[in-house]
């Protein structure tokens, strides 16, 4: 089988997630990484036995790459996928697609038109959870409401990302991989509303903490509602989420989810069946690709979850 030949450009922690899922598999080719820091970059690239390459524009006009793999901050994502889907090259980009709708709207229309394969990061597409959510409120009748909170103590993790508005964007779009699933599960939004509060807000675009809440109303039925807090004074994260249904509620409790109606409470089945992982998925997409336009549809999604989160910040 002809291995696909890809690029990785960024150097960080997902570089090397992806990396090692793409080392472990036959059917791909690293070709070259580019990074912005040259230390991290050509450390990575003698790890790989590939080649350095030190700047991105360099990595996707080489002939002998089939795809691109984007693992930049935020606001270099949609960037560099019109750039990627300009010289012709599949691409896989960490969410969120783009910081800024034109460019999202624009990498639809390139991809479709140039019959490259565009995905975006989220794994619903392979989570049985998420099929089985789906699936379940497929039987539930019409959407009600749907809620989502989730509270953060300190500053976590990433704090360099999250409170730097200028890098991460508002709290909605860090928070992205929260929208998308409502999103896939309801669809597009008719309007919405938000409300945000910085504390320590400084003239760099840094802060201490921050809460953001989304309300939106879905074109199909129903209301969709997000709330983020973070840096806050709790002793330990929370996290809540309910769909509330003409026929019934399904929530989450512990990390199992458990659907509500008229004849009690049962615990939603979630199916052991195997799922391939993202990168393999795309992989499967460009060799299919040679015979049929691409499916966009996650990347349309992706994009409609761009559209809410941004409407955040204006």
């Amino acid at each position: 089988m002809t291995k696909i030949k890809i690029g990785i450009i960024g150097s960080g922690g997902m570089a090397r997630h992806h990396l090692a899922r793409f080392s472990a598999m036959e059917t791909a080719d690293l070709v070259a990484i580019a990074s912005r820091n040259e230390q991290t970059g050509s450390h990575l690239a003698t790890e790989h036995r590939t080649v350095f390459v030190s700047e991105w524009h360099r990595l996707i006009e080489r002939e002998d790459i089939d795809g691109v793999v984007i693992c930049t901050h935020n606001d270099s994502h949609g960037e560099i996928v019109l750039a990627a889907l300009q010289a012709d090259k599949h691409v896989f980009v960490e969410y969120p697609l783009a910081s800024d709708v034109d460019e999202g709207e624009a990498a639809l229309k390139l991809a479709e038109k140039r019959g490259r394969v565009l995905r975006v990061s989220h794994p619903e597409v392979v989570s049985n959870t998420h099929k089985a959510l789906k699936q379940k409120i497929g039987e539930l009748g019409d959407l009600l409401l749907t809620s989502f909170v989730r509270l953060t103590p300190g500053r976590g993790a990433r704090p360099e990302i999250l409170f730097n508005l200028p890098v991460s964007g508002t709290p909605a779009h860090f928070f992205i991989y929260h929208i998308y699933p409502i999103v896939d599960f309801f669809g597009g939004a008719t309007s919405v509303k938000r409300s945000a509060a910085y504390e320590g807000l400084r003239e760099n675009g840094q802060y201490d903490r921050f809460v953001n809440t989304l309300t939106v109303e879905f074109e199909r039925s129903g209301i969709g509602q997000w709330t983020w807090a973070g840096g806050i004074a709790i002793n330990a994260a929370e996290e809540h989420e309910r769909y509330v249904l003409t026929e019934g509620t399904i929530s989450d409790a512990g990390g199992e989810w458990h659907c509500t109606t008229p004849a009690g409470v049962t615990p939603l089945i979630i199916p052991d069946s195997p799922q391939p992982t993202l990168q393999e998925l795309w992989l499967s997409e460009i060799r299919d690709a040679v015979n049929q336009p691409p499916c966009l549809e996650d990347a349309a999604v992706a994009l409609e979850a761009v559209r809410i989160s941004l409407a955040s910040g204006e």
